[in-house]
C-alpha cells in the first residue's frame, strides 16, 4: 500500500498492489467520497484482490492493483491528476493504469501528461472504450449462463440495468441490438433521458433491483446487492457489471439458496482489462476470441458450482487460487 497526498492540489489516495508475481499490477483509479481514510484503504484492498482473480481467470499475465483517490479533498483536479501520474511512472511500470468508477476523460487527459503508464482506450482511438470492451465480455458471459439454463437466445428475455454510465449503457445497446427487452435505471435524469431514446424502459433507481425479469445486471457501484435486495428480486440471474457488486461473500450462498444464478464480477467485466493489458504487450487490438473465453470461464464455474452444490463466488476464487 502507497499512500500520496499532495497538500497544493488537495490529492489524497491510496495505491494499492495486490501481487507482482507474474507481471504488472493492472487495475483503474477510482475517484469517489470515502467518510474515512480507512474506508478508502479497504476499498483500494478490496478491489486489487478481485483485480488479481480477474487476471488469473481472464488468463492475463499479471496481477491486481488499484488506485481510489478521495474525491471530497480535490482542490485543483487537473494538477491532482498529474501529481498522481508522476507517482505513478516513479513506480517504474509495475503498476498499469486505466479509467475506473468517477475517472473522467479529462483525468485521463492530465494522468498521461506525466506517465505512460495507463491504458490506451482513449489515447489516439488506438482501442475502443473500455467500457464497450467490458460490455462485450458481459454479454459473452450472460449467453453462456441462459444457455446454461436453458434459453440460447437473447431475442425475447427480459435484462434489467442497475446504472447506465459507460458500461451500463454499452451492454443495453448490445442487448438491444440481441432482441431483448432492456429496463435500466440511473440517478443522471440526462442519461436515463438518452437511454430511453434507444429504446430502453426507464423505472425509478430505488425499483430496478425489484424488476421481474432474466437477467439483473448491476452496472452502477459496488455493494449494491444486499440481504433486502436479495430478498425482493425476481431474476434468474444476477450478472456483476460493476466490482464488488455483493456486499459480502455470504450473499453469493443466499442468491444459491434462492435459485439465483451470480455470475462472479471479477470474471464476467474482465473485457476491458483483458484488450487494455493485451494492446499493452503486443499491439494487437482484436481479442475477439480471449473474451468469449469469458463465457467459457463462466460455464465452467455454473457446471463445479452445480456439481459441488457450491455458490459460484466461492467456485469461481477457488478456481482462481488454485491457479495463482
Amino acid at each position: 500500500m502507497i499512500a500520496v497526498q499532495h497538500e497544493a492540489s488537495g490529492l489524497r489516495a491510496w495505491i494499492a498492489l495486490h501481487h507482482l508475481g507474474y507481471g504488472p499490477a493492472y487495475g483503474g483509479i477510482r475517484v469517489l467520497s470515502y467518510r474515512t481514510e480507512n474506508d478508502a484503504l479497504h476499498d483500494a484492498l478490496r478491489l486489487s484482490r478481485a483485480m488479481t482473480l480477474k487476471c488469473v481467470l481472464a488468463g492475463v499475465k499479471g496481477g491486481g492493483g488499484k488506485v481510489v483517490v478521495m474525491a471530497q479533498h480535490l482542490i485543483n483536479r487537473v494538477e491532482a491528476m498529474k501529481q498522481l501520474g508522476r507517482e505513478v511512472e516513479a513506480l517504474g511500470g509495475v503498476y498499469q493504469t486505466g479509467p475506473d468508477a468517477g475517472f473522467t476523460a479529462a483525468d485521463g487527459e492530465a494522468l498521461r501528461s506525466t506517465t505512460v503508464h495507463t491504458a490506451q482506450f482513449f489515447s489516439g482511438g488506438k482501442l475502443r472504450s473500455g467500457g464497450e470492451a467490458t460490455a462485450e465480455g458481459v454479454m459473452q458471459g450472460v449467453r453462456a449462463a441462459l444457455d446454461f439454463l436453458g434459453t440460447p437466445e437473447m431475442q425475447g428475455i427480459t435484462v434489467a440495468i442497475q446504472g447506465l454510465g459507460s458500461v451500463g449503457m454499452a451492454v443495453a445497446k448490445l442487448c438491444l441490438q440481441a432482441g431483448a427487452r432492456v429496463i435500466g435505471a440511473d440517478i443522471n435524469e440526462e442519461v436515463a433521458t438518452t437511454a430511453a431514446a434507444l429504446g430502453v424502459e426507464i423505472v425509478a433507481p430505488a425499483k430496478i433491483l425489484e424488476v421481474p425479469c432474466d437477467v439483473l445486471a448491476p452496472a452502477a457501484l459496488g455493494g449494491t446487492i444486499h440481504d433486502l435486495s436479495i430478498a425482493r428480486m425476481e431474476t434468474r440471474i444476477v450478472a456483476g457489471v460493476a466490482n464488488n457488486v455483493l456486499g459480502h461473500a455470504q450473499q453469493a450462498e443466499l442468491l444459491r439458496q434462492r435459485g439465483i444464478i451470480f455470475l462472479p464480477d471479477f470474471v464476467l467485466n474482465a473485457g476491458a482489462l483483458i484488450e487494455g493489458s493485451g494492446f499493452l504487450v503486443s499491439g494487437r487490438e482484436d481479442w475477439s476470441e480471449e473474451l468469449r473465453g469469458i463465457g467459457t470461464t463462466i460455464t465452467e464455474i455454473l457446471r463445479r458450482a452445480q456439481r459441488e452444490q457450491s455458490s459460484t463466488l466461492a467456485i469461481a476464487e477457488t478456481m482462481a487460487l488454485e491457479l495463482v
